[in-house]
């Protein structure tokens, strides 16, 4: 981490308003495995559940139409479209429109980060045709791509079509031999660049497509009008010199915009392995002296500038654990962190030999596990099964009882983030020490299983191979994981009543237990919702109800203030404090809202 203290410690330090997603992509020749590897982490805000599945190929009767947003285009269906591995993000309100991640049986992946906002006028209802595109964009670019480069020609044509809702957005389609950026601007306009061989990519939450060659059609794809609407608009003054369409596109207050920098600082510094800086843009990529490792990308998706000036306690004593993540300042790895994922492409022929590392969460307090997308996601994590088209019908759709607590190993693996995030700081060091040490372990047998399917020439028993292996992770995993739990020593922690009406106005008494004369200080108790934002969406207890009472303590919280996610339900709250010697505690309580009463 020196080199990035060292990189960051030449920008200005300002706070940035939370962005979404952070994507690493590396070229085939700059990689050990000689295939691109790209990692993603998926940020996004709120009560979610990830959930994954595999879509089968299938053909499809005319006049069929996908699912939209209200008021989006309903697209006609190709007559046949490719199966693909689902990772999908959805709330009580519904799916996401802007973040599932999609691997086809094409071998393409398609991944996307959020470049809002753009200078586009999201008010003028002529940049679209019958009411636009969002989540459909990466669902028709996984269902009809055979190739990166054709996911984002799939794309074009839809863009051109019907026109994006979004205000801006990069999509990353890669296969196992190339990789495109595709960067949209809310309308028609777009620019696209191929990540070279060489080279190694980093894209926060901006544009990052600079100069364009427009006469190299091996390497850019861009809308025809891209320069001459930027000059009608204002946006470009050829004068000024070369066309950039980051600087064209983004809007003036997200240029350079600290959270953007801070990231695309941190992410080249461990990418060149060199102090990387600069005062006025940030490359769309560069080339590596030595192969990037996937470990080397795992670091970067972990970054939270621990040891910099960006990482000051200060900021982390707002919060019982001295976390990091849900701080003002934006970090790779961030309170927002859904998943994070490391793709590791196979040969394009043998798509199931793939290896895609997921971590269920924050990668800084989760382990990243191999899996194999198209041998299926161990059912002990809680996949869709047989239920995945079904499920992509009403992906946007509102659920209101996916937001609710459900006891299966991806919200097990989700239960020990919750809690690490309460007692960060007392037990990082040995915690980084052990994932470090279990990755390893992971990486050597996935390393010996990858020679094995190799020298196969069976693919089902090929398949077979990775499937059982897979599984095995996954309950290793979750035993692992519990084991760490209990290092974490959580408190019990009850509330009386269990239940209340989403209505009511009256107090939850919530009681806790500490051990070793301990006593907690008032002022740093916090109860968060499982999975929201500590610094934005936690509860503090009423003023002056701490008791002590027969050997445990009490406390009393609104019910009014305990209702984070807006539907009836049983929902995991966490309770974290610190004692008299500033030692952090947290456990876990289960509380349920029934219907309103009125």
């Amino acid at each position: 981490m020196d080199l990035v203290i060292l990189a960051l410690a030449l920008l200005i330090a300002l706070p940035a308003a939370a962005r979404a997603c952070t994507t690493v992509v590396i070229g085939r020749e700059a990689s050990p495995t000689g295939h691109v590897i790209v990692g993603h982490n998926e940020d996004d805000g709120g009560r979610l559940v990830n959930r994954h599945g595999y879509v089968p190929a299938a053909d499809h009767a005319p006049g069929e139409t996908l699912p939209a947003e209200d008021g989006y285009a309903l697209i006609p269906q190709a007559a046949h479209t490719h199966g693909f591995y689902w990772s999908e993000m959805k709330g009580a309100s519904g799916g996401m429109s802007t973040a599932d991640s999609f691997y086809n049986d094409q071998g393409v992946l398609i991944v996307s980060d959020s470049c809002v906002d753009s200078k586009e006028d999201l008010e003028d209802a002529s940049r679209l045709s019958e009411g636009g595109i969002g989540f459909n964009l990466r669902r028709v670019m996984a269902e009809r791509a055979n190739s990166a480069r054709h996911a984002v020609e799939v794309g074009v044509e839809m863009l051109e079509r019907y026109g994006y809702v979004s205000s801006g957005r990069t999509y990353t389609c890669a296969d196992a031999d190339e990789a495109w950026m595709l960067q949209v601007v809310s309308g028609r306009r777009y620019a696209a660049r191929h990540v070279g061989d060489r080279e190694a990519a980093f894209i926060p939450n901006y544009y990052t497509i600079h100069e364009i060659d427009f006469d190299d059609r091996d390497n850019f794809i861009v809308s025809p009008d891209l320069v001459e609407y930027a000059q009608k608009k204002g946006w470009y003054d050829p004068a000024q010199g070369a066309f950039d369409f980051a600087r064209a596109y983004q809007a003036e207050k997200d240029w350079m915009g600290p959270g953007n920098t801070y990231r695309s600082a941190a992410g080249y510094s461990i990418l060149t392995r060199s102090p990387f800086w600069r005062e006025d843009r940030y490359p769309f990529a560069v080339v590596p002296k030595r192969p990037v490792a996937v470990e080397q990308v795992m670091e970067i998706l972990r970054c939270y500038y621990e040891g910099s000036f960006l990482d000051p306690a200060w900021a982390r004593m707002q919060f019982p654990g001295g976390a990091p993540h849900d701080t003002e300042i934006r970090r790779i790895c961030t309170g927002t962190t859904m998943e994070s994922s490391v793709t590791v492409f196979g040969d394009r022929d043998r798509p199931e030999t793939t290896t895609m590392w997921l971590c269920a969460g924050r990668p800084s307090e989760l382990p990243y596990l191999p899996f194999h997308p198209f041998c299926g996601v161990p059912a002990a994590l809680d996949t869709m099964g047989d239920e995945a088209p079904a499920l992509l019908a009403v992906h946007c759709r509102p659920d209101a009882e996916i937001a609710t607590w459900r006891d299966n190993g991806w919200q097990k693996l989700r239960d020990f983030q919750n809690l690490f995030e309460l007692v960060f700081q007392q037990h990082h060091d040995e915690h980084e020490r052990w994932l470090w040490s279990y990755e390893n372990g992971l990486a050597r047998r996935e390393s010996e299983l990858q020679a094995r399917v190799a020298a196969l020439d069976d693919r089902e028993r090929a398949a077979a191979l990775l499937r059982e292996r897979d599984a095995a992770v996954a309950a290793e995993a979750l035993a692992a994981i519990g084991e760490q739990e209990k290092n974490l020593r959580p408190v019990a922690v009850s509330a009386s009543p269990a239940a209340t009406a989403m209505d009511s106005a009256e107090e939850i008494e919530f009681s806790f237990a500490l051990t070793d004369g301990r006593i907690p200080s008032e002022d740093a108790l916090l109860l968060t919702l499982g999975g929201t934002n500590a610094r934005l969406m936690g509860i503090r207890p009423v003023a002056g109800s701490l008791r002590a009472e027969e050997g445990r303590w009490t406390v009393r919280v609104k019910a009014a203030d305990l209702q984070k996610a807006g539907v009836p339900g049983t929902f995991d709250y966490w309770l974290g404090g610190r004692d008299q010697w500033g030692r952090s505690f947290g456990g876990r309580c289960f509380f349920t809202f029934t219907e309103r009463t009125a």
